[in-house]
């Protein structure tokens, strides 16, 4: 009797043993699974994120004027949903090249869409958005809209800022890129320190964002 009990208990025993063993072999093969469909869609994402650099970039800059820094002869011009208003022919001058300028008054007048423009808001870009040092225009055919975009052979400090690619302009084509400055006369003499030809530029789209896991 004793040999039938301890063989049931030990027949019990295996039982047990082999369910456990499965159950950790489950659980060890979910984890595998989970850590390769992690690794592959990690690796996918960082093949996207990639960062794109070439050489021979030709780099220009503009700005927006300031009235106050352009006094001179008036001139009378037509302000859409605003009227007739009255500025200096040299500012004018600079914004049809530039864009935009900000009025002696302290708002924005831009040229664009063969009108003249209000922007209490400030300068703007060709989606409606404020321009802020370090925006840059380009081709979006060969830099993706949003890019952060670094330009190391730019003199100090621009070698070491990241540009966001959220600007077009006219004239913007290929391997060109268009570097806003800010305003006034100081942002004007960095269009032209900056301006140069054969520069090396590398550019990362906005994917690029997502490569680190959650929680490093």
């Amino acid at each position: 009797m004793k040999y039938d009990r301890w063989k049931s208990i030990s027949v019990k025993c295996l039982g047990f043993m082999r369910r456990r063993l499965v159950l950790v072999a489950l659980v060890c093969a979910s984890v595998l699974l989970l850590t390769n469909l992690y690794g592959a869609i990690f690796g996918a994402m960082q093949t996207k994120g990639t960062s794109n650099c070439s050489d021979g970039w030709y780099v220009t800059g503009y700005y927006a004027p300031r009235e106050d820094e352009l006094p001179g002869i008036v001139e009378e011009i037509y302000v859409e949903r605003f009227g007739n208003q009255s500025f200096s022919q040299d500012f004018l001058k600079e914004i049809r090249t530039e864009g935009w300028g900000i009025t002696r008054f302290g708002w924005s007048l831009g040229y664009h869409s063969g009108g003249w423009h209000r922007s209490d808001a400030g300068p703007l870009d060709a989606a409606g958005n404020l321009l802020t040092d370090g925006a840059i225009a380009i081709d979006r055919a060969v830099i993706p809209r949003g890019a952060e975009v670094h330009i190391s052979t730019l003199p100090h400090p621009w070698s070491s800022k990241t540009f966001r690619a959220t600007d077009i302009g006219n004239g913007i084509s290929g391997q060109h890129i268009d570097v806003f400055t800010g305003t006034g006369s100081n942002a004007e003499q960095e269009t032209f320190r900056i301006t140069s030809d054969n520069n090396r530029v590398c550019y990362a789209s906005k994917e690029a964002a997502y490569l680190v896991p959650y929680g490093e």
